[in-house]
């Protein structure tokens, strides 16, 4: 069965998100570019080695927590029966880290 499995692409992202932003880890400007590329390719990696037929897009948005609010969505179009997509948010007491992927399939 070729559907997109939120589930496990959910584990996934927070696998990493964890292993590369620890919780005690305080919001640094000049740390969130290697935080941003590490987590997306480390992401994309560990999908790509579950060998489904999917393409996959993925996101990484850090920001400091400050007071300020956001507000983001997204859309597309595709086969709802196969492709589908998912959003994890990670919080410390500093920053916010929201990561999203979007599975398309291609076979």
């Amino acid at each position: 069965k070729r559907t997109f499995n939120e589930d496990q692409v959910k584990g996934i992202i927070k696998e990493v998100v964890e292993q590369n932003i620890l919780q005690g880890s305080a919001y640094l400007h000049s740390r969130i570019s290697n935080w941003n590329n590490s987590i997306v390719h480390s992401v994309v990696e560990k999908l790509s080695a579950l060998n489904k037929a999917f393409k996959y897009i993925v996101t990484c948005t850090i920001f400091e927590k400050n007071g300020a609010g956001i507000h983001a969505t997204t859309t597309c179009y595709w086969d709802s029966n196969h492709d589908g997509s998912t959003t994890y948010r990670h919080d410390t007491n500093s920053m916010y880290v929201i990561v999203n992927v979007w599975g398309l399939c291609v076979g």
